[in-house]
C-alpha cells in the first residue's frame, strides 16, 4: 500500500484521503489479523 501510494503514485490510491483508504482497506486488514483461519482438509 505504501509503495503504491507514495512511491509509484498509483491512482486512485495517491489522491485518496486517509479516511477513505481506511474505510476501504481496513476491514480486510482487520480480518487478516484477527479473523478465523480455515485450513484446507487433507
Amino acid at each position: 500500500m505504501v509503495i503504491a501510494r507514495y512511491v509509484l503514485r498509483l491512482e486512485p490510491l495517491a489522491s485518496a484521503s486517509p479516511e477513505s483508504l481506511v474505510a476501504a482497506i481496513g476491514p480486510t486488514v482487520q480480518r487478516y489479523l484477527t479473523g478465523e483461519v480455515e485450513l484446507p482438509s487433507r
